[in-house]
């Protein structure tokens, strides 16, 4: 490969991109032969495989610029068998097809991410996925999601923690390029707000192509609303990087209140209780105790929890108060009922199918026949086909049965397990202390988001996350290094 990429750079002469100039144009004849107009957009797949050729690294970071950008491509070609979002997946896919490869042909990549605990959890992780789509109902729907999640985690996560043990300075790169994607869709949905007006009402669309539901919209600004502090914290960066961040954190947070996603604000406020306790150090088992707690007074009072619920009757409005206090109506506010109703046909399928679930991915498709009849909504669909399970934990716990959820709970605590190791180690490099926590508190923000939505399946979330995965686990074994030298140096004086 790095011959071939030699020679296309050496080389010159035009006769190259004549050539692919005019087979782009003898495939448009053609699609414009056979009525399909949409064969053009294929100039884009061209450009991006040369991208990923000649230019990897870089186009990993433009993967993450464009990432927020790009749109299903149900949106531009109604007819087309498949969705995917463009140009986002396709570019992931080809990154991480030629990152295998180099990895396989060169055996070239750190043993110390290759043993990181977060990566373990993802070999297991992902080893369950494939075993539970083996026993799936929908084989070729579970084998497809679990594909995906490969093309998620390959580059977001393995490649890029890789070039990140190179240069710390990656991670900037990689964050604040979707950063400024994700600002230019907030500039573009908050002048669609000021022209509509009605900003309550048209809140919940208003943001589509790029995103598909302001839930979605709302948890990645909260997810970037943490992690922008952390450019702005450390002193030593960029004067200009400083600047550009407060904007975007500034930007995002205006879009975050215009999402009116409540379970946004509410995982926003957990992750300022998560950096509380971080920052006065309160140990694990002391939360571990206090959640305990809260669980089983929630289960002894639960009769009494659901009647105070239930004469809630606040519904979703302008005014932020209300809106907060409609989050615990489940007397007539549609969607949290419609939520309810998704969470209880999530558990009746676990029941049915407990060991290994009903496949990854096909909880949309199997749902209907669960649903009960008491938390039946105006949005309900009979024919179930509203989407998810709006729970990251539950659709899980349907699709793969009681394993699957353990297991994605054993990989969040890896992750905030190192990134508060490296925080609290006093003597640790400050940038990688502030990288740690932000990236801590964005995945809290996202999980505890997921109690609420599911969007690991797209790669809106997705890339953040895993590569919020990959900066803790790149940085934590650099840290593991450093304290290796360090007592090796020791030991020798």
């Amino acid at each position: 490969m790095e011959k071939l990429r030699q020679r296309f750079k050496n080389h010159k002469t035009p006769w190259g991109i004549l050539a692919a100039s005019l087979l782009f144009m003898a495939v448009c004849v053609v699609g414009v032969r056979y009525e399909r107009p949409w064969v053009a957009y294929s100039v884009f797949l061209f450009i991006g495989i040369y991208l990923v050729c000649m230019h990897t690294e870089a186009c990993l970071y433009l993967t993450a610029l464009i990432t927020p950008l790009s749109v299903n491509i149900s949106e531009k070609i109604p007819d087309v068998a498949f969705n995917m979002s463009i140009p986002s997946e396709p570019l992931l896919i080809c990154l991480m097809l030629l990152f295998l490869w180099k990895i396989i042909w060169t055996k070239d990549y750190p043993k110390e991410l290759l043993r990181h605990p977060i990566s373990i959890a993802l070999y297991v992780y992902l080893a369950w996925l494939l075993i539970a789509s083996c026993a799936s109902t929908m084989p070729l729907v579970s084998f497809k999601h679990w594909l995906s999640k490969l093309w998620f985690i390959i580059p977001c996560y393995f490649y890029l923690a890789k070039e990140i043990r190179q240069n710390e300075r990656n991670a900037a790169r990689f964050l604040l390029c979707y950063a400024i994607g994700l600002g230019i869709v907030v500039c573009i949905t908050t002048v669609k707000h000021i022209r509509l007006g009605a900003v309550e009402k048209v809140a919940y669309w208003v943001m589509s192509p790029y995103y598909n539901d302001h839930t979605a919209y709302g948890a990645v600004l909260v997810f970037f609303s943490c992690l922008l502090p952390g450019f702005i914290a450390y002193h030593k960066e960029s004067g200009h990087i400083r600047r550009l961040a407060a904007l975007l954190w500034l930007i995002g947070m205006i879009g975050l209140y215009l999402s009116f996603s409540r379970a946004a604000w509410l995982s926003l406020g957990i992750a300022i209780a998560v950096l509380a306790l971080a920052l006065f150090r309160i140990r694990f088992r002391t939360v571990l105790l206090t959640g305990t707690a809260l669980a089983v007074f929630a289960v002894f009072f639960a009769d009494d929890i659901l009647y105070r619920l239930n004469k809630n009757d606040t519904e979703s409005s302008q005014n932020l108060v209300e809106h907060l206090q409609s989050m615990s109506n489940i007397s007539s506010d549609a969607s949290n009922v419609e939520r309810i109703n998704r969470w209880a046909a999530a558990l009746s399928m676990f029941k049915e199918k407990p060991f290994l679930g009903w496949g990854p991915g096909t909880y949309q498709f199997q749902y209907a026949p669960f649903q009960h009849p008491r938390y039946k909504t105006i949005i309900t669909t009979n024919a179930g086909d509203g989407g998810n399970a709006h729970s990251e934990y539950l659709s899980m716990l349907s699709e793969t049965g009681f394993i699957g959820p353990l297991l994605l709970l054993w990989l969040i605590g890896c992750c905030l397990s190192a990134g508060l190791k490296v925080f609290h180690r006093k003597d640790a490099p400050l940038s990688r202390r502030i990288a740690c926590i932000v990236c801590v508190l964005a995945l809290c923000s996202y999980f505890a988001h997921g109690f609420f939505n599911n969007f690991l399946d797209t790669e809106k979330l997705a890339v953040p996350v895993f590569a919020s995965m990959a900066v803790i686990a790149a940085l934590d074994s650099k840290e593991r290094d450093r304290i290796t030298q360090v007592q090796g140096t020791s030991a020798s004086i």
